[in-house]
């Protein structure tokens, strides 16, 4: 069996969460490297060493030692309530906020409402009544769904959704689950590893459903795309998708954008087999959409290239689409190996310089809740009500997209090779230098789309 890869930001976590005093006494001990053994077994030394600790402190707590005193004894004395995955390196929180599959379902079906793997019961409800769903409504609902002894006309909405947590966490009703499920004293901090978003990963009955949303706008962050990225995700999460794959008409992993008006249905086979290929009643419809909405199918970074392609398609009556993949995928190669270079050389500076110019101006489509309509074209209905987690659902895209370039850079199965000209590597030291010293200077950003285009055309014509 392969060794698991944990992700950097649930080693800082486990190394923060060792040094909490709130753990102290608590047993742990380190590889030969230095890295922490986290994971025992109950019947280990130090897994009995973990259970008499945790035992005293249940006392402390005036718990009665029996079945799930572990849990809660863990549950309360963790710092922030928040754990980072070992998998994917998100961090979700330990509370029992999360839907389930049939309460999602459930509220899809009443509300055309379809909620991320990451929307806690809060970010749904607040989202809820955002698009104009009744207060009252909500709470009657709440109340039935989960058969609560409360009153909705009287009780406090905050009030009914905390009831609905206990309740979940008692085990009365299965609504809501936690981020990660405890596992104590295997693991020490007596939660899973892995956290909810990554749990089909390893649970071989964890429903590919709820990770729906998840691995989509993933990939558009990794990708970098262009486009109004939280709208697409919201609409391929919702109800015109139904018993069907949101398929890019443009493939993002050929730098197209991520927007929903360039989403269409197609059957979950076909989506899977046409994979990041390009046909002639695709590009047709690109065309076309382009025209019709004045926006380009293409994230800025590959603007020359498919110029070219619209170009050369027009013009040729048996076009190669196959080549037109090739130059695509090379500059997403390109433009992935540039951004490696910014932040290997430039540290913090340049996770500053690619956040300012790229992502925050994004940020805003974040602050909206949209209408679609079938095409995917969309208004703006209303302000999101805007709470933490809706704040974490950015930072969760910056911080996916700056980690996703390492990620790209280490891989070395590609087919496709790319190498990048004196004259451009000189431009990209300049630039290097440029952002080390000022990583807001506008002049960082001009210099960086032209290194772009310069390797757009070297693509096209070496």
């Amino acid at each position: 069996m392969a060794e698991k890869i944990w992700h950097e930001n649930f080693l800082m976590y486990m190394e923060n969460i060792v040094k909490n005093p709130i753990y102290t006494g608590l047993a742990i001990e380190r590889k030969s490297d230095g890295s922490l053994k986290w994971v025992t077994s109950k019947k280990s030394k130090i897994g009995q060493q973990r259970l008499i600790w945790a035992q005293n402190k249940a006392l402390e707590m005036g718990l009665d030692i029996k079945p799930g005193v572990y849990a809660k004894v863990m549950y309360e004395l963790h710092p922030n309530k928040e754990k980072v995955c070992q998998i994917c390196g998100q961090t979700m929180e330990l509370s029992y906020v999360y839907l389930n599959v049939n309460f999602s379902n459930r509220i899809l079906k009443k509300f055309n409402f379809s909620a991320d793997i990451f929307d806690t019961i809060y970010d749904v409800t607040d989202q809820l009544l955002n698009q104009g769903t009744s207060k009252k409504v909500l709470k009657e609902f709440y109340v039935k769904y989960l058969s609560l002894d409360l009153d909705p006309t009287t009780t406090p909405m905050k009030e009914i959704i905390r009831q609905m947590e206990i309740t979940c966490r008692e085990g009365s009703k299965n609504a809501l689950g936690p981020g990660a499920m405890s596992n104590f004293p295997d693991r020490y901090d007596g939660f899973h590893t892995y956290n909810r978003c990554c749990r089909s990963l390893e649970d071989s009955g964890r429903s590919k459903e709820n990770l729906k949303s998840y691995t989509k706008d993933r990939r558009a962050y990794e990708n970098w795309s262009d486009g109004n990225i939280h709208a697409a995700n919201k609409f391929m999460g919702s109800a015109f998708f139904a018993d069907t794959s949101a398929d890019h008409i443009g493939p993002i992993s050929l730098g197209f954008i991520h927007d929903s008006r360039f989403l269409q249905p197609m059957s979950s086979g076909e989506n899977s087999s046409k994979r990041d290929r390009l046909d002639k009643t695709d590009i047709d419809k690109l065309i076309l959409l382009e025209q019709e909405y004045q926006i380009s199918a293409v994230s800025w970074f590959a603007q020359v290239i498919w110029d070219y392609i619209k170009a050369d398609y027009q013009e040729n009556a048996e076009p190669n689409l196959t080549v037109y993949r090739e130059l695509l995928k090379k500059n997403m190669l390109a433009f992935m190996e540039v951004l490696w270079i910014i932040l290997e050389e430039t540290g913090e500076n340049g996770q500053e310089f690619l956040t300012h110019f790229y992502l925050s101006t994004k940020m805003d489509n974040f602050k909206y809740n949209y209408v679609f309509e079938e095409s995917g074209d969309y208004s703006v209905q209303s302000l999101r009500n805007i709470t933490d987690s809706t704040l974490k659902e950015y930072k969760r895209f910056v911080r996916i997209s700056l980690n996703s370039v390492q990620e790209f850079h280490e891989k070395d199965n590609r087919k496709i090779k790319i190498k990048i000209s004196k004259p451009i590597l000189k431009k990209i030291k300049k630039l290097v230098k440029m952002i080390q010293e000022h990583p807001y200077d506008s002049s960082n950003q001009i210099l960086h789309i032209d290194i772009m285009e310069d390797i757009q055309n070297d693509i096209l014509y070496q």
